[in-house]
């Protein structure tokens, strides 16, 4: 039972009514009634997490929850070192990873666009882009739709950053063209469905900035992403 609705909340409750229509289990716009099973992964591994202030085990562990929007209320049981990043990736209608990273440093990742604390949406590489593409797969779509209305409508002033990734496919000159291409194209979708240019900061980082190894082709498909990221 969810007593609030965050923008966060909001935001991932779209996300995955949208993810759910993709994959037909349902006709009409309506609330998602499947509960949906996180995985919850920390870094530095063999934190003790919190869920609604209650010690629910160590890192690496599952929980289910009735909605996305309980995401938010992962935490730890300790106040430091404090989150610096969290992450929240969408891998199908019933299953997010959700990664808490602590330390007292901004990760790589935030401290290159000049960051602190940061929220990383990543969708998975099925609903990105394929190999040595920068056009969008017509099932990201919807999902941007409704990001940017919950962006234009819940983070009002926040600036928006569109980060685009590769594998290690390809030479650097090109990797880096290639995710600024890729990085574009969402950011001019975003604009397209009425969210202001203005705020939106579209970033390439080429092969920097790898989620797994380049050495496997389920790796690979890991790293060739876009993410929207937003101050914490």
């Amino acid at each position: 039972m969810i007593r609030y609705v965050s923008p966060l909340g909001a935001l991932l409750s779209l996300v995955a009514l949208s993810l759910m229509l993709l994959h037909g289990c349902a006709s009409t716009p309506q609330q998602p009634t499947a509960r949906i099973t996180a995985e919850i992964v920390s870094s530095p591994e063999g934190v003790e997490m919190s869920y609604r202030g209650e010690a629910i085990g160590m890192a690496p562990l599952e929980l289910e929850l009735d909605s996305l929007d309980e995401a938010i209320e992962l935490a730890t049981m300790q106040d430091e070192p404090p989150i610096i990043e969290r992450r929240i990736k969408v891998l199908g209608p019933d299953r997010i990873q959700v990664t808490i990273r602590l330390g007292r440093e901004p990760s790589p990742l935030a401290k290159a666009l000049g960051l602190t604390k940061v929220v990383v949406f990543d969708y998975d590489s099925l609903i990105t882009f394929d190999t040595d593409s920068y056009t969008l797969r017509e099932n990201l779509r919807p999902v941007l739709q409704h990001q940017a209305q919950l962006l234009d409508s819940h983070f009002e002033g926040l600036d928006v950053y569109v980060c685009g990734h590769t594998d290690s496919t390809g030479g650097e000159e090109h990797n880096q063209i290639l995710s600024v291409r890729r990085a574009q194209a969402v950011a001019d979708y975003l604009i397209a469905q009425g969210l202001s240019g203005e705020r939106i900061r579209v970033q390439g980082f080429g092969k920097d900035y790898p989620l797994a190894v380049n050495s496997t082709r389920a790796g690979r498909a890991a790293n060739r992403r876009t993410e929207i990221v937003l101050p914490d």
